[in-house]
């Protein structure tokens, strides 16, 4: 683990192997396709549920509201170890979302940097130290099936203007490193780190369960996740801004 602290803070993103089976991956990616976006908005989400790319579903939100599976994977005791060793006990649940990334999926991002979804009026200036940004790599990530690309050490730079256009993704003069996973792997990065991703051209999916967590003491909004190091086991779609 120590390897993977040392890349977290040089590099602003690591990578921590084999955190979930195969088997875990495949019943994960399978809930996933059985939750319906009614599902979600009635479980209590305060938003649109889902957003569309390309003429076709790209991502879902907060689809733990609404899957017990789901649920069980964001409040594992393996993921909680994660979020203890990185931020501490204290913690708010900031996302929660499936990226599909089908094959053949034409969905990207732009460079950016995840600050630019943490609203000013709920996250203070600490939220820069204070954050966590995790995946559970659900597919094999390949350099052919849209990987994200991170600059690495660019979670140190001064600045950073975020795209007119977030789900269009140009690589001007700047290039980073596309990081691969083997499925059950999990992410992590910095949310100041830029990074981007291109279509997913391939013939194999890419899906990612992405969820965020925040230092209490960072934010005034969003769901507990671990107060004093107790798991908080639902998500209180009530404190969702």
């Amino acid at each position: 683990m120590n390897d993977i602290f040392k890349d977290y803070q040089e590099k602003g993103v690591a990578i921590i192997p084999n955190v979930f089976s195969e088997e875990e991956c495949i019943e994960l990616k399978a809930q996933a396709y059985s939750i319906e976006d009614s599902e979600i908005v009635e479980s209590g989400y305060p938003h649109v549920p889902s957003e569309q790319a390309y003429n076709k579903k790209s991502l879902i939100f907060f689809p733990a509201l609404a899957n017990e599976y789901l649920n069980s994977i964001r409040i594992d005791d393996r993921m909680q170890s994660i979020v203890k060793d990185f931020i501490g006990n204290d913690v708010r649940q900031i996302n929660n979302q499936i990226y599909f990334r089908e094959a053949g999926d034409r969905d990207q991002f732009a460079w950016h940097r995840d600050t630019i979804f943490r609203e000013s009026n709920i996250f203070t200036a600490d939220v820069k130290t204070d954050y966590l940004q995790t995946i559970v790599v659900v597919d094999d990530i390949t350099e052919e099936n849209g990987a994200v690309e991170f600059i690495e050490g660019s979670h140190e730079w001064p600045d950073f203007r975020a795209p007119s256009n977030l789900r269009y993704f140009e690589r001007g003069e700047l290039k980073g490193t596309k990081y691969t996973a083997k499925k059950g792997s999990v992410m992590i990065w910095s949310v100041l780190i830029v990074h981007g991703s291109e279509s997913n051209f391939s013939n194999a999916d890419r899906m990612t369960y992405m969820n965020g967590f925040c230092r209490t003491r960072a934010a005034n909004a969003y769901p507990h996740y671990m107060i004093d190091g107790k798991i908080v086991e639902r998500i209180d779609s009530r404190l969702i801004p």
